[in-house]
């Protein structure tokens, strides 16, 4: 993603460092499931002298192979030559069973400066998802993101405990909501100047409890929901080129094309302009799902109709980790240009 308005577009190669050992976006414990060995050979280390992965599928390319054997796409230069590496150990996953999250590096970049939050409310109320997506170009967004995202979730875990049914449950919901994006800016910047780091990153939360949605964000990160009253989505892009649609700048269809598509306006990290997310409210209408995904999985689904097509092709039983597996798939087939994070909060119900 671009960097804050002001800022430099950040290059997909230069700046980015290795991801730190342990992986903080995902810390292990007795609901993580890290283990990728059921997810499909595009995320596995295989036994074979593999050089490179498909633009397309991500499917193992041998050293001169001209098209792809699992889809048959053309192979272009750098693939052949084996300079975009199979990178089966950056697939990483969360299953709660009621909500799950699934994050990979993508086929460009070299580290996954996406991080994720994931959990559930007590006695079954609902869950809890964060996904922050960090800008390449500022030093230290990755950890930033990281750390941000588990602020979030555990600052709204915490609240949970209190929330009770009732007609102030929404507005109660939303007010932690804007304290756990304080909470992540602070665990955002924590170190960072005396590191010499300017870290950036978007945030997007969802907080289901019961038959409300509450959703908040800074950035280009989103939420969709899809329900019985259709799919849309819930978030507005904080960019440079958003902001002049709404303007009456800019027509509607050029809002995502262009340096000022990713350009944003508002982010968590270093010279923050207010960590105070916008919000909103949404009464459910059972059964559907909710997405949070990064831009590596918009840029290549967008309009919400786009989304919730694949969002049904692993059918209409598949549980919250298998969509979004399945969705970090799409964009990965589609090209993986950018890290891509993905978390399904299912809204169960009988329609």
């Amino acid at each position: 993603m671009s960097g804050p308005a002001g800022g430099t577009r950040p290059d997909a190669q230069d700046g980015a460092a290795e991801p730190p050992p342990g992986d903080p976006d995902l810390p292990p414990d007795a609901d993580s499931h890290q283990d990728t060995a059921h997810w499909d050979t595009a995320h596995r280390d295989a036994d074979q002298p593999v050089v490179a992965g498909c633009r397309r599928c991500a499917g193992p390319v041998l050293p001169g192979d001209r098209y792809c054997e699992r889809c048959g796409m053309r192979l272009d230069a750098a693939a052949r030559s084996g300079t975009r590496p199979l990178r089966a150990s950056d697939a990483r996953q969360r299953d709660l069973g009621l909500a799950a999250g699934a994050t990979d590096r993508g086929l460009v970049h070299r580290a996954n400066e996406d991080g994720m939050g994931l959990a559930l409310l007590p006695d079954g109320q609902g869950a809890v998802g964060v996904v922050c997506d960090g800008v390449s170009s500022a030093p230290g967004s990755g950890p930033a993101a990281a750390g941000a995202a588990r602020a979030a979730t555990e600052l709204l875990t915490l609240r949970a405990e209190q929330w009770r049914p009732g007609p102030g449950l929404a507005e109660e919901v939303t007010t932690a909501l804007r304290d756990a994006a304080r909470a992540a800016q602070a665990a955002a910047v924590a170190g960072a100047a005396e590191l010499g780091l300017t870290p950036a990153c978007t945030f997007v939360a969802a907080v289901t409890v019961g038959d409300t949605l509450v959703v908040g964000w800074l950035g280009d990160s989103r939420a969709y929901l899809v329900d019985d009253a259709g799919t849309r989505r819930l978030t507005e892009d904080d960019t440079l080129a958003a902001e002049a649609v709404r303007a009456g700048q800019l027509p509607p269809e050029l809002a995502e094309q262009g340096r000022a598509a990713h350009t944003i306006t508002r982010w968590l990290g270093s010279a923050c302009p207010s960590p105070v997310p916008r919000t909103r409210i949404v009464r459910l209408r059972p059964p559907g799902r909710v997405v949070l995904c990064s831009d590596g999985l918009w840029n290549y689904a967008s309009a919400a109709a786009a989304l919730a097509a694949h969002i049904a092709e692993p059918g209409a039983g598949a549980t919250p980790i298998a969509v979004a597996r399945h969705l970090v798939d799409v964009a990965l087939r589609a090209g993986g240009a950018d890290n891509v994070t993905v978390i399904v909060i299912d809204i169960p119900g009988s329609a």
